[in-house]
C-alpha cells in the first residue's frame, strides 16, 4: 500500500523500533541477573547465618538472636516453635515460602535430633525490585526516545543529498535550457547514480523535444507555401467576378478554411518557438487594441454566421508577451468559439488579467445532432500547450443549451 510518511519519518521510527527492542533486552537481562544476583545472595546469608546460630547454639545451648530486621530463627522442641508447615521442609534450602506478605525464604539445620529454621524476610529487597523495575521502565523510554532523536538527526544527514538533488531536478527546464548535468554535484555512490540517470533521462527527453520543435516549424514553414497559393487563387476568383452566388459562397467557404489553417500554423510555429530566447522577448502594451484589431479581421466572418459583437474592453492593460503570441492564442479562440454558431451573441470582455470570450446562442446543427465543440474545435490542443509554456491558465465551459466560452487567465 502507497504510504504518505516522509523517509525521514520512517527511518526515526525504524531507529525508536529498534531502541525499544535493544533497550527491552538490555532490561530483560538485568531483570535476570538481577534476580540470579538476589538468588545467590539468599542462598548465601542464609548458609552463613544458619552455620553461625548453628555452631553457636552447639557451644552456649542457646539462639543468641531469634529476632533481627532480616532474620527470623526458630528451633523445634522450643518454646518458640516454628509454624506449623515448616515441618514438611527438609534440612537444606532455602525454600521459598508462600504467603501474601513480603517474600521469605527458610533455610533447614540439623542440630543433633533438633532442626534450626532460619527465615530471611526480603520486603526491603522486595522495594528495592520495584525501584529497579522503575528504573528499567525508564531506561526503556529513555532509550526508545534517544534513538528515534537520533534517527531523526541521522536521517536528516543522510537524506540530505537525495533532498538538493530534489530541489535540482526540480528546477530543470530540459525544453527551455538544455539538458543540465546534475551528477558531477555528487558523489560516486547511490546517489550520484540517481543523479546520472537523471542525466541521461534528460538527454533523451531534450532529444525528443528538440526534435519535435524541428519538425513543427519545418511543417509550418512548408505548408506556407502551398497555403499562398490556395488563398491567392481563391482572391483571384473573388476578384474576377465571373462567378455565381453559389460558387462565390463556397469560395468564401474554402477561404475561410484556409484562414482557419493558417491559424494553425501560426500557432504551430509559436508552439515550437516558445522555448526559443528570442521568440519569448517583447510586451503588448496594449491589450484592448489587439483585440479589436483581431475583431476587425473577422467581422466578415462574424457577419456571415449572423453574430452580434459585444465588445467590453478595458484601456491600457498590458501584457508581458509578444503580440504575436497573443494574436495566435486569441485568434484560434475566437475561431473555436464561433466555429459551430450561427446567429446570437459573441461577448468579447477585456480585464486586468483575463481576457473573456463567449458564445451566447444555439451552434448551427439541429439539436439532435449538436456537434461537440470540445472535441471538433480545431487546434485547442496546442493553444493549451502554449498557455502552458507561458503559465497561463485556459478555462473553457460548454453550457448545454450551446452557449460556448472560454477564460484566458494570465499570471
Amino acid at each position: 500500500m502507497p504510504t504518505h510518511v516522509s523517509l525521514r519519518t520512517r527511518v526515526a521510527f525504524t531507529f525508536a523500533l529498534l531502541g525499544l527492542v535493544v533497550s527491552a533486552c538490555l532490561a530483560a537481562i538485568a531483570q535476570h541477573f538481577s534476580a540470579s544476583y538476589v538468588n545467590r545472595v539468599v542462598r548465601e546469608m542464609l548458609r552463613v547465618e544458619g552455620d553461625y546460630l548453628r555452631e553457636r547454639y552447639l557451644e552456649d545451648g542457646v539462639i543468641p538472636t531469634e529476632h533481627s530486621a532480616h532474620f527470623y530463627a526458630f528451633l523445634s522442641d522450643s518454646a518458640r516453635k516454628p509454624p506449623e508447615d515448616f515441618e514438611r521442609f527438609a534440612p537444606g534450602g532455602p525454600y521459598e515460602i508462600d504467603s501474601d506478605g513480603p517474600q521469605r525464604f527458610v533455610s533447614v539445620h540439623s542440630v543433633g535430633e533438633k532442626r534450626l529454621y532460619v527465615v530471611l524476610d526480603m520486603g526491603l529487597e522486595g522495594v528495592r525490585e520495584r525501584r529497579l523495575t522503575r528504573d528499567l521502565i525508564a531506561l526503556v523510554v529513555f532509550g526508545t526516545a534517544l534513538s528515534a532523536w537520533l534517527g531523526w538527526f541521522w536521517a536528516g544527514r543522510a537524506i540530505e543529498p537525495v533532498r538538493r538533488l530534489a530541489k535540482n531536478v526540480d528546477v530543470l527546464e530540459p525544453s527551455r535550457r538544455g539538458a543540465v548535468r546534475l551528477a558531477p554535484d555528487f558523489a560516486t555512490d547511490e546517489v550520484g547514480a540517481l543523479a546520472q540517470a537523471f542525466d541521461n533521462y534528460q538527454e533523451k527527453l531534450y532529444g525528443y523535444v528538440r526534435r519535435e520543435r524541428t519538425f513543427t516549424a519545418d511543417a509550418s514553414h512548408e505548408l506556407r507555401t502551398p497555403l499562398a497559393v490556395i488563398r491567392g487563387a481563391i482572391e483571384v476568383l473573388l476578384d474576377s467576378g465571373q462567378c455565381s452566388a453559389a460558387i462565390v459562397t463556397r469560395l468564401k467557404r474554402m477561404q475561410r478554411g484556409a484562414d482557419e489553417l493558417r491559424d494553425l500554423l501560426d500557432a504551430l510555429l509559436v508552439l515550437a518557438r516558445s522555448d526559443e530566447a528570442e521568440a519569448n522577448e517583447g510586451r503588448t502594451p496594449d491589450l484592448d487594441d489587439l483585440v479589436r484589431s483581431l475583431l476587425a479581421e473577422r467581422r466578415d466572418a462574424l457577419i456571415e454566421k449572423h453574430l452580434d459583437l459585444q465588445h467590453d474592453g478595458a484601456a491600457r492593460v498590458a501584457v508581458a508577451a509578444p503580440q504575436k503570441v497573443l494574436r495566435v492564442i486569441l485568434g484560434n479562440l475566437l475561431r473555436a468559439t464561433t466555429q459551430f454558431a450561427d446567429g446570437g451573441v459573441l461577448r468579447v470582455v477585456v480585464a486586468a488579467d483575463a481576457v473573456c470570450i463567449a458564445h451566447e446562442g444555439p451552434p448551427a446543427a439541429a439539436e439532435a445532432e449538436r456537434i461537440d465543440v470540445r472535441e471538433h474545435a480545431l487546434g485547442l490542443g496546442m493553444i493549451r500547450r502554449v498557455c502552458e509554456r507561458w503559465g497561463w491558465r485556459l478555462e473553457e465551459s460548454v453550457a448545454s443549451n450551446g452557449d460556448h466560452g472560454f477564460v484566458l487567465h494570465f499570471a
